[in-house]
């Protein structure tokens, strides 16, 4: 009879445990849904509000024009990613209050990490847009200048920043990158260089008869 008592507080004690924990639990888990439901919400009208502004200052109109991206960007919105961008941010600014209400310290723990990890990886990606807009816009100007190795110019310079900015989001969202940046280093060094000769070589053959010329009448007049 003892052994089955016994036996039966082992089973029962743990059983119990695991109940009170559940119940502990629950007051916490509810405040943080609602804390969570409530910052969702503020989250939600700031992204409307914020997006009807961007539409009204026509900012998606104003980007295609000075970036002359339609071609690349196609039905993005500028406006509607910025207003998404900061809906979520500022419900990730719930999550640490929510989390320390919910007694479950691995749980609680998750949750902070992710809302301390999160703003760096919105950064990234406004980081990135940012990179590959301004890549886009500084190759468009250089073609603009109709030289004769604009185009080649201006694809190498599209080509640098776009890897410049891809080491930035990286680095931004916590990827160790040194012997990145060094190979970079390295490549944008011979690139310049190449760039260099190219615009030596194509200046020479582009002045090649005017120098004969000049040299000419040097000549003539000595």
């Amino acid at each position: 009879m003892a052994i089955l008592t016994e036996i039966g507080v082992n089973i029962i004690d743990p059983l119990l445990r695991i109940w009170d924990g559940i119940i502990s639990t629950v007051p916490g888990l509810i405040a943080a849904i609602v804390i969570l439901i409530v910052g969702y919400l503020i989250a939600w009208v700031i992204e409307y509000i914020l997006e009807k502004a961007l539409e009204k200052i026509e900012l998606d109109k104003w980007v295609l024009q000075k970036t002359h991206m339609q071609k690349i960007i196609g039905s993005f919105r500028l406006s509607h990613f910025l207003a998404v961008i900061s809906k979520w941010y500022v419900f990730i600014l719930f999550l640490p209050p929510a989390a320390q209400l919910i007694k479950l310290p691995a749980l609680s723990a998750f949750l902070l990490s992710v809302a301390l990890w999160i703003p760096n990886v919105i950064l990234a990606v406004i980081i990135g847009l940012i990179g590959l807009m301004a890549a886009h816009y500084t190759e468009w100007k250089i073609i603009e200048t109709k030289a004769k190795t604009a185009k080649i110019i201006g694809y190498l310079a599209k080509i640098v920043i776009v890897i410049f900015t891809l080491l930035i989001v990286l680095d931004q969202i916590g990827v160790k990158i040194a012997i990145a940046q060094t190979s970079f280093l390295i490549i944008l060094s011979g690139i310049m260089l190449a760039v260099a000769l190219m615009l030596g070589i194509g200046f020479g053959t582009a002045f090649k008869e005017e120098a004969k010329k000049i040299i000419k009448d040097v000549k003539k007049k000595v």
